[in-house]
């Protein structure tokens, strides 16, 4: 059987009310750290399959489509970024690059900047 109790004033706690905030926050926090580390681990994938098709492209081929798939993400990386090694005991190949990206936290008036080094790089063999 269903008792309904009436005259009883809806309640609120404030623990919930507290964990909602605290998740909100995390939400618009991570969601700014998010964007950092995909884009980081977007154009490591890609510095990775450009390390695997190596063997069939030379070194400018490689710079050249790593320069236009930074750009494609935002990130300022030129050819002169990119170092591309090739060596032959033992045959492999090594690319990497170092670039700084920065989680911004804006709310309630204030700005909050964090610098982030960022070092994408692959080793494959030839």
């Amino acid at each position: 059987m269903v008792r309904h109790l009436r005259n009883q004033p809806g309640t609120s706690r404030l623990g919930c009310l507290f964990m909602i905030v605290v998740i909100a926050a995390a939400g618009f926090v991570g969601k700014n750290v998010g964007e950092v580390y995909f884009r980081y681990y977007r154009i490591r994938d890609y510095v990775r399959e450009q390390a695997d098709f190596a063997p069939a492209l030379t070194d400018d081929v490689i710079r050249r489509r790593l320069v236009g798939f930074a750009d494609s993400l935002g990130l300022n990386l030129g050819p002169r970024d990119w170092v591309v090694r090739r060596t032959w005991s033992p045959k492999e190949i090594t690319i990497e690059a170092q670039y700084e990206d920065s989680v911004v936290i804006a709310a309630l008036g204030m700005r909050k900047v964090w610098k982030v080094q960022l070092r994408p790089s692959a080793h494959a063999p030839l």
